[in-house]
């Protein structure tokens, strides 16, 4: 008598993998991405290698399921339906955050190292950077690339946001996800004195962080000193002071105004400075500056002692009024878009 063929039980059809014993790693250095959104930016980004999806049914009742599947399938991405018996193992993927039953393996996010930033041209959008040395396996990741463009419809220089010591990771991912919006065209981190990327920073970024260049700079002092060679401007965000008595003019520290923010990157390349949460810019970068810039309170009285902004927020403000469009009005008045 034949014997019929074995039934899979309803959920765990033809198409689902056995769930391993441990976490499968296609390479020694995969991470893993969790959550819709930040899988999906990943994705379209495509700025690193793409190993598996794993998909559990209850990311196929998401709404926009079809578009991940869609994107997925376009980047050729090995997509694995997993059943129940990959949930502790997926919960282990995400480090026991929600991640809805959707989880990508990746490469680690590209960072080149850079030494500076070079020549940039207004005319062609694009700008060059020094790499400096890494080793293969990093180049493997990060890449080799030194020209790098950006859209700007010929209006203005190239800009740059420069995040010295920003030691929590929801601010970084707060300061990525603004910068991209607000249509920055690279960030650039230190090596030694910034909150690490991490699956907190990603979630906070919405998924900035995997469209937006992020430069990694190993020493601060010699980046900003060389690309000032190179012509660029550098800002440095400051608590605003007094308008200095002596001449204003390039090299000349100014308070922030409106005005001197906003004709910036129309007329020079520029990199804007931030500093720390708590102690703001290190004196030896703060000397590298060109213009210090900041923003006023509104208040008349500090009844609590709220005398600044949080650095995620002030970054945000700041790149608004440096990536403000300049238009001509009738009469060849200059004006800027709100």
């Amino acid at each position: 008598m034949r014997t019929s063929e074995p039934r899979f039980p309803p959920r765990q059809s033809a198409r689902a993998f056995v769930a391993p014993w441990s976490i499968p790693y296609t390479t020694a250095a995969s991470e893993f991405l969790y959550g819709y959104s930040v899988v999906l930016a990943a994705i379209k980004a495509n700025h690193r290698k793409l190993y598996n999806l794993y998909i559990h049914p209850r990311a196929e009742r998401n709404e926009g399921y079809a578009v991940l599947e869609r994107v997925a399938k376009n980047a050729r991405i090995n997509l694995k339906h997993v059943d129940d018996s990959w949930l502790p193992l997926m919960d282990k993927m995400s480090s026991g955050r929600p991640h809805n039953g959707c989880i990508v393996e990746t490469s680690p996010l590209p960072r080149p190292p850079i030494a500076s930033l070079g020549a940039a041209s207004m005319e062609s959008n694009s700008f060059q950077v020094t790499l400096s040395h890494q080793s293969r396996e990093d180049a493997d990741i990060n890449g080799s690339k030194e020209h790098y463009t950006y859209p700007s419809s010929s209006w203005r220089h190239p800009f740059i946001l420069y995040a010295d010591g920003v030691t929590d990771e929801g601010n970084l991912g707060g300061i990525i996800r603004s910068a991209y919006f607000l249509g920055v065209d690279a960030i650039a981190l230190p090596t030694r004195t910034s909150a690490p990327i991490t699956h907190i920073a990603l979630k906070a970024s919405a998924g900035a962080a995997e469209a937006i260049p992020i430069f990694a700079v190993a020493d601060p002092t010699g980046f900003l000193r060389d690309s000032s060679d190179a012509g660029w401007c550098i800002y440095a965000s400051d608590a605003p002071t007094p308008i200095p008595s002596a001449p204003g003019g390039f090299g000349t520290q100014l308070d922030a105004t409106p005005a001197a923010e906003r004709k910036a990157a129309p007329r020079h390349p520029t990199i804007l400075m931030l500093g720390s949460e708590g102690s703001g810019i290190k004196s030896s970068l703060m000397a590298k500056a060109h213009f210090k810039v900041g923003i006023r309170g509104a208040r008349v009285s500090d009844e609590v002692g709220v005398d600044s902004l949080n650095v995620s927020t002030a970054a945000a403000m700041l790149c608004g009024e440096f990536m403000r469009r300049p238009v001509v009005e009738k009469g060849g008045k200059e004006g800027f878009l709100f």
